[in-house]
């Protein structure tokens, strides 16, 4: 199918203009006035009204999202006290026992049909962090930051005691003013809200909260009550809490026939300067993650694949130091560029409205993104030293910011990098959001050829930027500049956006993540929401449209594409999306014009413990790892089945199916295990295969976590390998055992 996509792009540019409304504003904010008591509560999870009798009552909740503005089904009480160590904080939520939804499971793990309650505090009233802190009816804790969605890494020391009754559950929390982080002044406001999440026999989970939220407003402190008049400790320098852990490991390769063991001891200490700055020290860290990553299929990939950071260390502080590309930054901080460090430490702190953060490192062990126009590579690049510094001012009262960041790495007798960047954000009103970010890069590679460019048939050319750099490190002094830029309105049904993004063919970023330079990329977008209130079926259906318009730095067109979709929730609980892409791309300067992409899924959620999910994709796509790329037919179905088998136990399992003609052809396996003895202890396994690395990988693992820092970690993982298909030959290949034992002092 040929289609004009300059006129598909300006078409689509003049629809985003079409439909709008506004939200000029939100209604008044509610307030809550915190008593202050002279001696901790009853901690039993029982809220004893005479106990709590003098805190102020918040309940009638609203419902949010596809419930907007509707009063909840379910009736819910929050109440907060403190002293001069505490919050204290409870709910009474009321629901029939035989429709209570909830598991028995490890911290942030909840099931999405579990009942839960929270609290989100932003306790400087500038959106520059906003906890969220809950629990569930099973009583498992959830915590994390609200960012760009609601950002789990963060975690925090609380305690959390629940009752179940027969029409409601009771929750008292216990939340240490040392594990927040506040401003020094000695009378306080703060931005508050309560909320809940509960899902009934119609399979419909609604989220409601004590003030109204709108939806479309990305400004979360915007929409937050307020919590007046609290005074907070001040909070003594010098409190530090040290969290040493050991690491021990038998590894076998059965294919080598040779056996190897380790055992490592690590201290991470966290120095309080004060409610505001923190300093954090890690020796001899243990980075490794307790998750495996999940297989991915790199087959026809010929670009470097992105893995989410899970690595404790960095939590704390994150939000400082992320940049979403979605709003068009460039991303200049990739934590998982500092691999193996042997010493790592982190200063985060706030005067003011004005965020900063240091962080340095001493890597035995650097990987290096070395991007291009259509490829990019790991280097391999030996000891390194990082420093990343980041300074961040909130501006508008309205979560707009302008920041600066500059990170630099240098590697041992191999050359060193410096990125630098500004970035702006800003909220002018009306819902509109405008992000700005503009960065610049220096490479001085060393002339060691860490880096050596293998020449294919059809790209022999060993130089780039017009022949400006080789392609090889030997000792150039490579430049770049990249720029972001984003526009975008969004109301409960309606939105639109804007991003741009520039990156200049010597671009590369020393500590971040950017696959390619040498583009200029365009994309449009817009959106539109329908809400049924007597539709017997359709809930709600989102439609959109978006269009990307993509050049090199010579003027070459290398991709224009034309997106649609829509998805709609059904009133049963059941989930349905349609998608349709079309495109033209030039690759290795080979012109492919007849690209095309289809997708239909379907999530059937047949009753609260049992849930089935199915996709099918038909593309027409690029084989891109070819010394001469050509087009295939491809196509792929993927079907998942999660079950709920009681409180303490669920399995789920994925297979998927991709095949792309006369190129390739294979499965990707996943199975999930879980059970919990109870939320602290809990046992996982996760199996996986892969068809196109003929390989099984098998990992059960026992946990117990009684806090957030504490834990006991004991697990094997397994790796076989086979010939043909999923059981030709089973060999096992390689096998670890491992426990890792770290506890809060």
């Amino acid at each position: 199918m040929r289609i004009n996509m300059k006129k598909q792009f300006i078409i689509s540019l003049l629809l985003t203009a079409l439909f709008s409304q506004s939200f000029k504003d939100l209604t008044e904010r509610p307030v809550y006035q915190p008593v202050k008591i002279s001696s901790s509560i009853t901690f039993d999870g029982i809220v004893d009204l005479e106990e709590w009798s003098n805190a102020q009552v918040a309940t009638n909740f609203i419902g949010s999202g596809t419930f907007q503005g509707e009063d909840a089904l379910l009736k819910t009480e929050a109440r907060l006290m403190y002293d001069d160590t505490n919050l204290y904080i409870s709910f009474k939520a009321f629901v029939d026992r035989d429709e209570l939804r909830y598991s028995i499971t490890k911290r942030d793990n909840l099931d999405d049909k579990d009942d839960r309650v929270w609290v989100n505090i932003d306790a400087f009233d500038d959106e520059s962090l906003t906890y969220g802190i809950g629990v569930s009816a099973g009583g498992a804790q959830i915590d994390g930051r609200a960012t760009y969605g609601f950002d789990q890494s963060l975690d925090l020391v609380y305690d959390t005691k629940v009752q179940i009754f027969d029409n409601r559950y009771e929750v008292e929390m216990i939340i240490p003013f040392s594990s927040l982080r506040y401003s020094l002044a000695p009378i306080q406001t703060w931005r508050l809200d309560f909320g809940r999440g509960f899902t009934l026999s119609d399979e419909l989970t609604r989220y409601v909260y004590w003030t109204s939220r709108l939806g479309g407003i990305a400004c979360q402190t915007c929409q937050l009550g307020f919590l007046e008049n609290i005074e907070p400790p001040k909070q003594a320098r010098g409190n530090i809490e040290y969290i040493p852990s050991i690491v021990a490991g038998v590894s076998e390769d059965f294919t080598t026939n040779t056996s190897s063991s380790t055992d490592e001891a690590s201290l991470f200490m966290k120095y309080p300067i004060s409610s505001v700055d923190l300093l954090e020290i890690a020796l001899n860290p243990d980075f490794s993650q307790i998750e495996s990553d999940d297989i991915k299929n790199d087959v026809n990939t010929v670009n470097a694949l992105y893995f989410e950071e899970k690595r404790p260390f960095f939590s704390q502080g994150a939000e400082l130091f992320q940049f979403s590309a979605q709003r068009g930054y460039i991303n200049l901080f990739y934590s998982r560029t500092i691999n193996d460090p042997s010493i790592a430490a982190k200063y985060t702190g706030k005067i003011g409205k004005t965020s900063y953060g240091v962080i340095s490192a001493r890597d035995e062990s650097s990987l290096l993104l070395v991007p291009f126009e259509e490829t990019s590579s790991v280097v391999s690049m030996g000891k390194s030293t990082s420093n990343i510094i980041r300074a961040k001012r909130m501006i508008g009262g309205n979560g707009g910011s302008i920041g600066a960041i500059l990170t630099n790495r240098v590697f041992d007798d191999a050359g060193d990098m410096t990125t630098g960047g500004l970035d702006f954000h800003y909220h002018p009103g009306n819902n509109y959001h405008i992000t700005l970010h503009a960065t610049a890069s220096i490479h001085n590679e060393s002339d060691n050829f860490e880096y050596i460019y293998e020449p294919t048939e059809i790209d022999s050319d060993m130089t780039f930027d017009s022949g400006r750099y080789t392609k090889n490190f030997d000792g150039e002094k490579v430049t770049g500049n990249a720029l972001g830029f984003s526009l975008n309105k969004r109301t409960r049904t309606d939105n639109f956006g804007v991003v741009l993004r520039l990156r200049s063919p010597g671009f590369r970023t020393s500590n971040g993540f950017e696959r390619n330079n040498a583009t200029k990329w365009l994309k449009a977008s817009r959106g539109k929401t329908v809400f049924y209130d007597n539709n017997p079926f359709l809930l709600k259906t989102d439609y959109g449209i978006s269009t990307i318009y993509k050049t090199n730095y010579s003027g070459l067109i290398k991709k224009q594409e034309l997106s649609l979709s829509t998805s709609s929730d059904l009133r049963n609980g059941d989930f349905f999306k349609v998608s349709a892409e079309f495109e033209k791309e030039n690759f290795r300067g080979y012109q492919f014009d007849n690209l095309y992409e289809f997708e239909v899924g379907y999530r059937n959620q047949i009753n609260s413990k049992f849930m089935h999910y199915s996709e099918v994709q038909s593309r027409e796509i690029i084989i891109r790892n070819l010394d001469v790329p050509e087009n295939s037919s491809y196509y792929q179905t993927t079907n998942y089945v999660e079950y709920k088998i009681s409180d303490k136990s669920n399995f789920g399992i994925g297979i998927s199916y991709e095949k792309a003609e006369d190129n390739y052809d294979g499965i990707l396996l996943r199975v999930s295990i879980n059970n919990s003895f109870n939320s602290k202890l809990t046992m996982r396994t996760k199996i996986q295969y892969s068809d196109f690395a003929n390989s099984w990988f098998i990992e059960p693992m026992i946990t117990y976590q009684p806090n957030a820092f504490s834990a006991l970690y004991f697990g094997i993982n397994d790796l076989l390998e086979t010939e043909d298909n999923m059981f030709s030959s089973l060999t096992e290949s390689k096998r670890q055992l491992f426990i890792k034992f770290q506890y809060l002092l």
